[in-house]
């Protein structure tokens, strides 16, 4: 349990990570906003949790929901119009943070999960050359409309924090429910994969879930991006 509850507002609360996301930050006390388009997905039973209909890439809607908390956490990632990077769920969730949330004297810190080609360098052509996905594809504009949100976070002047995930996250099943069994415990870079003595980089989408609640608990990257392993 956090030693002082926290208000969290969770975008994508009905997805995977999400949803983990919410469980994880209920079981420390905190308060949980849980938004989906679809409010009726989201099945918690907890007096801490309140479920709110919401679009992320509507910045009124934004604003309404994440005025007055501590910290803002998106978990979201779909294609847009004409599968252009720039027009992703994710890209436009850090475009829509970023104007709700400039100028302000002290905003809510926003913490995207972010994606783990990003982590090859932070340029369109260094991250082409390790998406496995032809250039107007829906999977090649969402990974890198990873890569637009995180641009925009870093020309910005809000808080802020990425968490790009390895690049295995174990029980993340497509299409299924997550299975997780987090370890409570993971090691950090703002550089590089982390990667275990067999040379991998994954981690449990549990451990996911807990590194995004201990950054929005205790923050350690403000303005930064970082990413976890075993």
């Amino acid at each position: 349990m956090s030693l002082q509850a926290m208000t969290i507002v969770v975008y994508g609360a009905s997805g995977p990570i999400g949803g983990l996301i919410v469980k994880e930050a209920l079981s420390r006390g905190d308060r949980v906003v849980g938004v989906s388009r679809d409010p009726a997905k989201l099945k918690v039973e907890n007096r801490n949790f309140t479920a709110v209909a919401g679009d992320v890439t509507d910045l009124a809607s934004f604003a309404s929901i994440t005025k007055g908390v501590d910290a803002v956490i998106i978990s979201v990632g779909g294609v847009g119009k004409d599968n252009e990077p720039g027009h992703t769920s994710q890209a436009q969730a850090a475009r829509i943070a970023v104007q709700a949330f400039s100028g302000l004297a002290k905003s809510p810190h926003v913490i995207e999960i972010g994606g783990a080609t990003t982590l090859y360098g932070e340029s369109t052509e260094v991250m082409a050359a390790h998406i496995p996905f032809p250039p107007g594809s829906e999977p090649y504009a969402m990974i890198l409309g990873h890569l637009e949100a995180l641009r925009t976070f870093r020309a910005s002047s809000i808080r802020w924090t990425v968490l790009t995930p390895p690049l295995k996250i174990e029980g993340h099943n497509i299409g299924a429910p997550p299975v997780a069994n987090p370890t409570g415990k993971y090691r950090t870079s703002t550089t590089d994969f982390v990667k275990d003595a067999n040379g991998e980089s994954h981690v449990d989408i549990g451990d996911l879930a807990v590194a995004a609640v201990d950054e929005a608990e205790r923050p350690r990257f403000i303005r930064k991006r970082f990413t976890i392993g075993y």
